[in-house]
C-alpha cells in the first residue's frame, strides 16, 4: 500500500488488481464476495532480479512467511461475509490504514525511509537508482 520509488511496475500492477476487483464488485458484487489480500513481502525468486540489481526491499519492507497469507486468503474466502481488503501482518493492517486515511502522512514516511537507505549508502550499487542518489547527494549539500 506504501508508495515506494523504483517499484513503480509493482506498484501500478497493484493498484490494477485493486481497480479490478472494484469492478468486479460492481459487476457481481450482490451474488459474489471479492476480497483483495496484501502481502507484505513473500520471500520469492520474484526479488531474485531486483536484489541483483541492487534494488532490494531489505530495511523496507519485511518478509512475512508465505503460511501467513495462505492463511489470511483462507479466512478472507471462509469468511461470512468477504472483507474488502485483507492485510496479512498487523503492521500491513497498520500500513493500509495509514495509506487510506493519511497519505500524506504515509508519503513522508516513505520518503524519509528512502532517505535513510540513500544516506547509508544501501542504493549506491544500482543503476536504476542512480539518478535518485545522485538528486539526494545534490539536495544535502
Amino acid at each position: 500500500m506504501l508508495p515506494l520509488p523504483l517499484a513503480a511496475a509493482y506498484g501500478v500492477s497493484k493498484r490494477a488488481l485493486v481497480a479490478y476487483a472494484d469492478a468486479l464488485r460492481h459487476e457481481v458484487g450482490t451474488h459474489v464476495g471479492v476480497s483483495v489480500v496484501y502481502p507484505s513481502m513473500v520471500a520469492s525468486p520474484i526479488h531474485d532480479s531486483t536484489v541483483a540489481a541492487g534494488l532490494s526491499l531489505s530495511g523496507v519492507s519485511r518478509p512475512e512467511p508465505v503460511e501467513g497469507v495462505v492463511a489470511a486468503i483462507l479466512r478472507a474466502a471462509t469468511a461470512r461475509r468477504a472483507p474488502r481488503d485483507v492485510a496479512t501482518t498487523r503492521r500491513g493492517r497498520i500500513e493500509m490504514a495509514l495509506a487510506r486515511h493519511a497519505p500524506a502522512l504515509a508519503d513522508r514516511i516513505v520518503r524519509r525511509t528512502v532517505a535513510g537507505r540513500l544516506a547509508a549508502g544501501d542504493l549506491d550499487g544500482a543503476a536504476l537508482a542512480e539518478g535518485m542518489v545522485r538528486r539526494h547527494r545534490q539536495d544535502r549539500r
